[in-house]
Order: structure tokens, then sequence, then C-alpha cells
């Protein structure tokens, strides 16, 4: 569902998570912004960001023990956390997602999940299997 009033604060937040492969941080996004409009507010991206999180335009990505991080991808989809260098990584769907027919069966109303994979990324590891760009979906370890 697109909103009707698009300000140029929502519009400049939208093109900088859109832009982004990092996965930025509230605090990241701002600094993004800031670049282009010096007056915005930290509370005002907050805000956008909120927003555009409601629409499902934006998504908002949890990772144990780090602050948020916002996507642009808002399609089923799973995350690979490295811990050493903090690179979050999109994958395609992985075949450990939970059977939701069979959650709903049970009397279960599924709103959302998340499934992240934490470990060493294939830089850190040395590059042993390859490098790849975190822009890039990836398959899924099963």
């Amino acid at each position: 569902m697109m909103s009707k009033r698009q300000t140029q604060q929502l519009l400049a937040v939208f093109d900088v998570v859109n832009r982004a492969h990092d996965h930025p941080s509230v605090e990241q996004i701002h600094q993004r912004v800031r670049e282009r409009m010096p007056r915005v507010s930290l509370g005002t991206v907050y805000r956008n960001l909120q927003k555009l999180a409601s629409e499902r335009r934006v998504s908002l990505v949890q990772i144990r023990n780090r602050p948020a991080r916002y996507d642009a991808v808002v399609d089923a989809h799973d995350h690979f956390v490295c811990e050493h260098c903090h690179v979050v990584l999109d994958l395609a769907p992985s075949k450990a997602r939970l059977d939701l027919q069979q959650l709903e069966h049970q009397g279960f109303a599924v709103r959302s999940h998340a499934l992240t994979f934490y470990g060493q990324c294939p830089n850190c590891r040395g590059g042993r299997k390859g490098r790849q760009r975190n822009s890039q979906m990836t398959t899924a370890p099963a």
C-alpha cells in the first residue's frame, strides 16, 4: 500500500535504503540522508523508516545483540551475518523454513518470521570458497 503523501525526507530515506547493499542501521541511513539534506533529524529518519516499514516498502532486520538494520528487499528471504566483519548478506529462502500450513493447522496465526544464519563469510575465512558481494542473493545452507 502506497502512501498518498510522500515528503522529500521520506523519498530520501527510501532511496538510501533502496540503494544500500549493506543493510544499514538507522544511524547509517541518517548519515547518508544528511549528505543530501544536511538539516534532516534522526527523529525524522526514524519516523520515515517506521512509515516505510508499515507500508512494506522496507523491512526491519533484527540481528541479535546489534542495532536493527533495514532492507529494501521485502520478499521472503533469509540472512547470513558474519560474526567477524558483521556483514549482513541476503540469502534465497532456505529449505529450513517452517511449514506454515502445519502451524496454521495447529491453531497458530503466523504474522512473520526471520531466519538468520551466523558464522564467517568467505572473505573472513580467507576467500577459500570464493568472494561474493553482499548485494547478491545466494542460496542458503539447508
